[in-house]
């Protein structure tokens, strides 16, 4: 998942249970810069927040339907496959947001934009120039539009020194759209289900809280 459906899934889990809806945003942000087992350099909540993305991630990736979708794709995209649908599940989460969530797409991201940039002189360089970016060019609002979706997997190929299909795949991935899109909706609402039972319902849910969470 990208950040918008890092961002939501934050937003969904907070509404639903007591934790700190700031601190899992900021999480959903920090989950791509900070990296090693979390031992308190930042705040609880935040640490909750990263290891929620941290999870997001490992369960989307061993996902059977992402395996499909990866399966679909050309051979020489594979290798990069996972940043192609990261980007277009945030696509199709765009697409199917009035069913998802009960405000409007752009009030939502103001609000994530809000929330997350409050504190960015405390996050690492590049988290608070991603976030700047992205409150900047509003990027969480647009990405209903597909020429948005291929315009960042260009920038995201920019980004990346050896030679990459991100580039150049946006038509061969828009004619797999159908079925991308079809994927997701299927899994987007069992991991939110399991997100919950994981992160609040489950017995030993305080362990993702405090740090004892084996799979860092």
């Amino acid at each position: 998942m990208n950040y918008l459906a890092h961002f939501h899934l934050a937003q969904q889990l907070a509404s639903r249970s007591d934790l700190d809806h700031q601190g899992l945003l900021i999480g959903g942000l920090l989950g791509d810069f900070v990296k090693g087992p979390l031992q308190g350099q930042y705040p609880l909540s935040w640490e909750v927040g990263i290891r929620l993305h941290r999870r997001i991630d490992a369960l989307t990736d061993s996902h059977p339907r992402v395996s499909e979708c990866l399966q679909k794709l050309p051979v020489n995209y594979r290798r990069y496959g996972g940043i192609m649908l990261d980007v277009c599940f945030d696509h199709c989460l765009s697409r199917h947001w009035h069913k998802l969530h009960p405000s409007s797409l752009n009030h939502f991201s103001q609000d994530c934009y809000q929330q997350i940039l409050v504190h960015k002189n405390d996050y690492p360089r590049a988290a608070n120039r991603q976030i700047s970016f992205l409150a900047e060019y509003d990027v969480l609002n647009m990405m209903d539009n597909w020429h948005n979706i291929e315009a960042m997997l260009a920038r995201i190929a920019k980004r990346i020194p050896r030679e990459t299909p991100l580039s150049h795949c946006g038509p061969e991935l828009a004619k797999l759209l159908p079925f991308i899109e079809q994927q997701f909706l299927k899994l987007y609402p069992a991991l939110q289900e399991q997100l919950y039972q994981e992160f609040y319902e489950a017995p030993d849910a305080k362990s993702n809280y405090t740090g004892t969470n084996k799979t860092d």
